[in-house]
């Protein structure tokens, strides 16, 4: 197709834009100072491997988007690791959808990177490969941009939903805090770290901060976490387009080894983070488990020089009444919900901790157990309320579990 249809006539350069000189209809010469709006040209960078018919979904919605967008030019980079026919079938793809192809390293930061030095424009737009879009996400953007708060604003977050089937993990999955990121444009305004997918910045500040860090284990995993934290360590802003949508697919999500190594991936990689940016390293009030590993080793340490089983007992009482006062705590908040799916969510979330603290003790440190990432002060403000109305529960949860027990010593032994 002719790619001049995505070229956009009717456009002002604003501060911070470089390249939207030239494209000026003439028709402004008698247009109203209110007809006159923001020409923002986005290149869209989209990393993938071996996914040929979702990516040809995200491209059919990309080209839907291109074809009624008004404000700018448009450009999307495919980065693909994929042979043989996926290869060729993501090929077909772009040539179908007017998608630049390129051949990529099998990492998704060094793909994500490739795909910033190919663009052309000033605002990059990096979209997962297993997403499609909704409509007008690409004005939201805009309006994003225009900066309302006057801030000195260097990207902007959009929405992400979940669709597709519900399988067995992914009800696990959602109740834990793993997918909590993908909501942040809708829960706050502006942003410490974002998510590597549906989210754009502009071109000069990837290139000034030196865009993703490509020398992290793993192919993929942290780097986002990483390189938008830098973005606003630089001193930037990172606003939110709440309805700026795409619908991720649960099919990347949906068995226990997608679940499973995203856990491994990101609990592993946060120490990674830590070392890079160690002044979001803080103190905190220690997990349940660490308190409840400490009462089991000293309680069993009584046991043996009581030579009684009571001691051990009632630390072991005291984590079974901790976890069901903890499930009814959260059937309180968030309705009732089988103590299937609550627990298998809190072994996921505890997955993602062992590989966390396992990384840690690999690097001969403790850090990781009594120390977390922060990064405001609302956080230490919040996390102190929780931690104290934890602690508490904590101690009552084993008062009351030794009561029971010598009440129950005393009737039968």
């Amino acid at each position: 197709m002719n790619k001049s249809k995505f070229i956009k006539k009717i456009c002002d350069p604003f501060d911070g834009h470089n390249d939207s000189s030239n494209v000026y209809d003439s028709s402004m010469e008698n247009a109203t100072k209110s007809d006159v709006r923001f020409c923002m040209n986005f290149s869209i960078v989209i990393p993938t491997w071996n996914r040929s018919e979702l990516v040809d979904a995200l491209l059919e919605s990309l080209y839907k988007e291109r074809n009624r967008y008004e404000k700018g030019e448009t450009e999307v980079l495919i980065v693909d690791s994929s042979q043989g026919e996926e290869q060729k079938s993501i090929v077909q793809s772009c040539e179908k959808y007017d998608a630049i192809y390129i051949s990529g390293d099998d990492s998704v930061r060094k793909k994500r990177n490739l795909g910033i030095r190919s663009s052309k424009f000033d605002y990059i737009l990096f979209i997962d490969s297993d997403v499609t879009i909704e409509s007008g996400l690409l004005d939201e953007y805009v309006e994003a941009y225009k900066n309302p708060y006057k801030v000195k604003l260097g990207g902007v977050l959009g929405y992400t939903e979940f669709v597709g089937e519900k399988t067995f993990w992914w009800k696990l999955l959602e109740k834990t805090s793993l997918v909590n990121s993908f909501s942040f444009a809708r829960n706050y305004p502006f942003h410490s770290w974002t998510i590597g997918n549906n989210v754009s910045f502009k071109k000069s500040v990837l290139e000034e901060i030196g865009m993703f860090e490509e020398n992290f284990p793993f192919k993929l995993g942290g780097d986002d976490l990483d390189m938008t934290y830098r973005v606003t360590k630089a001193g930037y802003m990172i606003g939110s387009a709440s309805n700026a949508v795409t619908y991720h697919s649960r099919k990347t999500w949906n068995n226990y080894k997608a679940v499973h190594d995203r856990a491994k991936r990101w609990g592993t990689m946060e120490n990674y983070i830590v070392k890079r940016h160690p002044e979001l390293y803080k103190r905190v009030i220690p997990k349940n488990y660490v308190f409840e590993s400490i009462g089991v080793i000293w309680m069993a340490i009584l046991s043996l020089c009581l030579k009684s089983y009571l001691p051990i007992s009632i630390s072991l009482l005291w984590i079974l009444i901790n976890s069901m006062v903890d499930y009814g705590i959260d059937m309180k908040k968030h309705g009732l919900c089988s103590p299937v799916y609550y627990y298998g969510a809190k072994m996921i979330q505890n997955q993602y901790e062992f590989y966390r603290v396992k990384q840690s003790l690999k690097e001969h440190s403790l850090g990781a157990l009594y120390k977390g990432i922060i990064f405001n002060r609302f956080q230490i403000k919040f996390g102190m309320k929780d931690d104290a109305a934890r602690i508490k529960k904590l101690i009552i949860d084993f008062f009351v579990a030794a009561v029971l027990l010598l009440i129950v010593w005393k009737m039968f032994f």
